[in-house]
């Protein structure tokens, strides 16, 4: 598997595919670049694909500290350089997405387009912090088991939990955060619910932007996307059905199609 070291950690990550333009897709909590699956097989044969595993999850390393969003826009902006892939077409969901409007905002010339999906540009609400906080410190303490109804929730919809083609892929996520290091899960998530706003700096942001959402997402809801549609210039809503918080994973082909839609704009327009 290959890896990269990356201001003192051992990234993991995927390269594959031909083109001349990258496509770089960085994941949500509690998941990993797998998530992307069905886009890097879907674009691949046409674009550069860099997927990874964000520091402490997946298959890179753990480390003591280093998981503020700030520092995961450090690590990111090096991992670009040192794959020399900019600049590139990046897709941020959730967390991913809070990492790429910030080096859109302060690093624009390594951005050529921007997607977002199930994501936010506000600071964590109050009642979002004891409700997300509470179960982080459940998964601290008891692992999984006495949170997993509720973190699956928070992930997938309820068409997704019920459909019996999308079981192999809920048991697959739910033993892949079984076997997390406990204490680094509960690191990353404080530093994820104590993120500050950049809805500052949204106005910043002149690539062509596309913002996705799963029509179900409980955790970063449609009204959210709307704000960032109404304050990032040039931005794009697009809503997937039948999906929640990881809306790539669960509706693949929406996603897909509205990708590549918006990626023949960004071309025709350059």
């Amino acid at each position: 598997m290959p890896y990269i070291q990356v201001r003192g950690c051992n990234y993991y990550y995927i390269d594959e595919g031909k083109g001349d333009e990258t496509i770089v897709f960085a994941h949500g909590f509690l998941l990993d670049a797998d998530m992307f699956r069905f886009q890097i097989d879907y674009f691949k044969n046409r674009y550069r694909i860099i997927a990874f595993d964000w520091r402490g999850q997946g298959r890179s390393e753990k480390t003591t500290n280093g998981y503020d969003i700030d520092s995961l826009y450090l690590d990111s902006i090096e991992l670009l350089m040192k794959l020399n892939c900019t600049p590139c077409h990046w897709v941020g969901l959730s967390m991913g997405g809070f990492v790429g409007m910030r080096i859109v905002a302060r690093k624009p010339e390594l951005i050529k387009s921007l997607i977002l999906a199930d994501t936010g540009a506000s600071e964590e609400t109050f009642i979002n912090k004891i409700k997300w906080g509470t179960l982080a410190i459940l998964f601290r303490l008891f692992g999984l088991h006495p949170v997993k109804k509720g973190v699956l929730k928070a992930l997938f919809s309820p068409h997704s939990l019920k459909n019996p083609n999308f079981k192999s892929i809920i048991t697959e996520y739910a033993h892949k955060m079984e076997k997390q290091d406990r204490k680094t899960i509960y690191k990353i998530a404080w530093a994820i619910f104590n993120r500050k706003s950049v809805i500052d700096e949204l106005h910043k942001i002149k690539a062509p932007s596309l913002v996705m959402v799963g029509e179900d997402d409980i955790a970063r809801p449609v009204e959210e996307a709307k704000q960032l549609v109404e304050l990032i210039p040039n931005a794009e809503l697009k809503i997937i059905p039948n999906a929640g918080h990881s809306s790539a994973l669960e509706n693949p082909q929406e996603f897909n199609k509205a990708m590549e839609t918006f990626l023949k704009k960004v071309s025709n327009a350059n």
